[in-house]
């Protein structure tokens, strides 16, 4: 058994607690929380840390099997010129002796705080990772296609889904993005999801050209997609922007996580809110920056403040795979409180993941992980720059 304290607790459920106590049996079981109302009594069997105490973090969003792309894709070029990168490597079998790098990634999500992470995936090369890791992995095996044979398509998926599913691996199967999956695929998807009840995931509005394709076919993402292959000699353009184009095409009642919404404004945030029950928006400012030079509107989400997660992305579109620098940018371009923050690192993550029985939060009964953050900024009651995150637990 082990009793921490520190400077605060941040519970995230509950008020932060200054002086306050943890009590945890051997494996991580939170036995009880303590507020000593600021008053902390010296005991010899008592861990104190200067800094504050938070649950482990959740990102809700990274490509880990991209590890080995770390700095070999140019920053700030845009998504589409990203995109090529992404499909020039695929080609070029780049990915092919990727075990190391997704081996240290792990370990390093791991020292960085994070408990557990929503990863997609468009291949098996993770899953000798996932099945040794601390980490609680839920894979989103990720489909794509705009062409035919959607059941074919499909059905492939459904394959590299079977094997997460038999290494007893959380998973789902979900679209990539509106505009790389066809009407026919998006409904194979549909009534998979609906059947199993299972979580969603799909990025969201990363570029302006995203939304331009939905409204009037132009823009360099139709461009792009042309000079990969794909035939849009008989795509008929919606009218709308992309999020509105395909709402109607997803579960209303699932768990879905509307990743990156680096173009999302008010208005589509709000629609889709009303319509989807269970949507959760996941942010990647550092992933946004790398590629776009561009940040959400963050004050748009504050009207949506609990249902706003975290994520990464992967290192062919960021420098590093962690939630307290996703946090840093936030906190630095927003007026966003911290113990506001701390719910999209922790707690809103773990209920996107239907995890909050477990994760998220310092309560009795949790197996949350707890983080140790220095170098806290106690003045104003945020992060510095310089501040750190070591894990207790």
């Amino acid at each position: 058994m082990r009793r921490i304290a520190a400077n605060y607790i941040f519970t995230v459920e509950g008020a932060a607690l200054k002086n306050g106590i943890v009590e945890l049996d051997d494996n991580g079981k939170i036995l009880k929380v303590e507020d000593t109302n600021g008053k902390l009594k010296e005991s010899s069997k008592l861990e104190f840390y200067n800094g504050i105490i938070t649950p482990g973090f959740i990102n809700t969003h990274c490509h880990i099997e991209l590890s080995e792309l770390k700095d070999k894709i140019p920053q700030g070029k845009g998504l589409p010129e990203f995109i090529n990168k992404i499909f020039e490597y695929r080609n070029e079998n780049t990915l092919e002796n990727n075990d190391k790098a997704i081996d240290l990634q792990n370990s390093l999500m791991r020292n960085a705080g994070i408990v557990a992470v929503a990863d997609i995936s468009n291949t098996n090369a993770s899953i000798n990772v996932k099945r040794s890791s601390s980490i609680y992995y839920h894979t989103f095996c990720e489909v794509a296609g705009t062409k035919s044979n959607p059941d074919k398509i499909f059905n492939s998926l459904q394959e590299l889904f079977n094997e997460f599913v038999n290494q007893d691996l959380s998973a789902s199967i979900v679209p990539h993005a509106p505009y790389s999956v066809s009407s026919g695929l998006f409904n194979r998807i549909y009534e998979f999801a609906e059947k199993e009840n299972s979580i969603l995931s799909i990025h969201n509005q990363e570029t302006e050209s995203e939304n331009q394709m939905f409204l009037n076919k132009t823009g360099t993402l139709v461009d792009t997609l042309e000079d990969l292959g794909v035939d849009l000699s008989n795509y008929k353009p919606a009218g709308s922007n992309s999020l509105e184009s395909i709402t109607k095409l997803l579960p209303r009642n699932n768990n879905i996580i509307f990743v990156h919404n680096t173009y999302s404004e008010y208005e589509d945030v709000r629609m889709a809110s009303e319509y989807f029950k269970n949507s959760y928006w996941c942010l990647c400012p550092l992933s946004n920056l790398y590629i776009e030079n561009k940040l959400p509107d963050l004050n748009i989400f504050k009207e949506f403040s609990n249902k706003v997660t975290l994520g990464t992305d992967s290192l062919a579109s960021n420098t590093t795979l962690s939630i307290m620098e996703e946090m840093k940018v936030i906190s630095n371009n927003s007026d966003i409180s911290f113990s506001e923050l701390l719910k999209w690192a922790t707690i809103n993550g773990a209920k996107a993941l239907k995890l909050d029985n477990k994760f998220g939060s310092i309560k009795e009964g949790k197996t949350p992980g707890l983080n140790l953050v220095t170098d806290f900024d106690f003045e104003n009651m945020c992060l510095a720059e310089k501040s750190k995150v070591k894990v207790l637990v």
